[in-house]
């Protein structure tokens, strides 16, 4: 059966950014050949020229919509104003593969732009990975997996390091077994809300759970399996720098999995590795992390890593346009 790219299956729900806004573009280049959906695109900066940092964009969508050009992904491509390539990656989703398919299409997507960084113009010492919700599970796990075979598929694309330089995570899991069952209270105020079945308290216990369909298995069931999909069991002395947001009011994913991943980090490497920052009531998705505010905060970070935080770049954030917007 033909698969169906991820951006025609979901550009009517999720309109896309307006890609002829951008100086200069790579679109939809093929970083393997499983599937039509392991493309990734890059657009560049007006400022500098080159190599260029590279800031490396995961959307969400739990594993089982999105696409590379969502709109719900714009501000994280803010660093484009601000002299930062982006590259943005289309991954295989659960309903074409099961896990580990996107870890590994995001392995294979770092090691194809490193492989090809003197072509692309950008500085192969110069990684960082973004991502939000489920997006931010694969950025996670690249960031504390680096280039652990056991941890990839080598015959998917070309060879090269998957290693990152730092990572920016938003309101993502880092901790598969404790996302399905803890904060019965949370629980208790989704049933009544009646917001959306997700990554939260009692989804894994039945067959239909998001977590059981990416897997292929319940992760109640397998324990063992299930702690090495989660970012918190690889945190090692050579984890890079992270940088951990996340809304207190979340429905979704609780928001003491991204304090879990803080104290892992902060006790195997030191309190200089990562920084949490929580955001009081704000929900999955939060539009106050989504904000020019935190997205400054956000590249301040990326400019410590790499510009020793003195970016000659640095200006007023822009605007990313998204078709059919005035």
């Amino acid at each position: 059966m033909a698969v169906i790219s991820n951006r025609e299956a979901y550009l009517a729900s999720e309109p896309e950014m307006d890609i002829t806004q951008f100086h200069k573009t790579a679109l939809d280049l093929k970083y393997a050949d499983e599937s039509e959906n392991q493309i990734l695109d890059i657009f560049y900066p007006e400022d500098g020229e080159g190599p260029y940092p590279l800031v490396i964009v995961f959307h969400g969508g739990a594993f089982a919509a999105g696409h590379k050009r969502t709109h719900y992904i714009k501000s994280m491509c803010l660093p484009i104003t601000q002299g930062y390539a982006v590259a943005t990656v289309e991954y295989r989703l659960y309903h074409e593969e099961k896990w580990p398919a996107q870890l590994i299409d995001g392995k294979a997507a770092i090691r194809y732009l490193r492989a090809n960084a003197k072509e692309l113009n950008l500085d192969p010492d110069r990684f960082a990975v973004w991502g939000n919700s489920a997006g931010g599970t694969v950025t996670q796990l690249l960031a504390v997996t680096g280039d652990e075979e056991d941890m990839d598929d080598l015959s998917v694309g070309v060879k090269a390091s998957s290693k990152v330089n730092c990572a920016i995570a938003w309101y993502t899991i880092s901790e598969l077994c404790s996302a399905e069952q803890f904060g019965t209270d949370i629980a208790d105020i989704r049933n009544k809300t009646g917001a959306g079945k997700g990554m939260m308290p009692n989804d894994g216990k039945g067959n239909d759970s998001m977590f059981t369909a990416l897997l292929g298995y319940n992760p109640l069931l397998y324990p063992e399996r299930t702690a090495k999909v989660s970012p918190i069991s690889h945190v090692k002395e050579d984890c890079p720098p992270m940088l951990l947001q996340h809304g207190t009011n979340d429905l979704v994913i609780d928001y003491h999995q991204s304090s879990y991943m803080y104290e892992k980090v902060k006790a195997v490497c030191g309190e200089d590795r990562v920084e949490l920052e929580l955001f009081d009531n704000e929900p999955h998705g939060s539009q106050v992390i989504k904000a020019d505010a935190n997205i400054e905060k956000c590249i301040d970070f990326l400019d410590k890593q790499f510009f020793d935080g003195k970016n000659p770049y640095r200006k007023p954030l822009g605007k990313i346009k998204i078709v059919g917007e005035e």
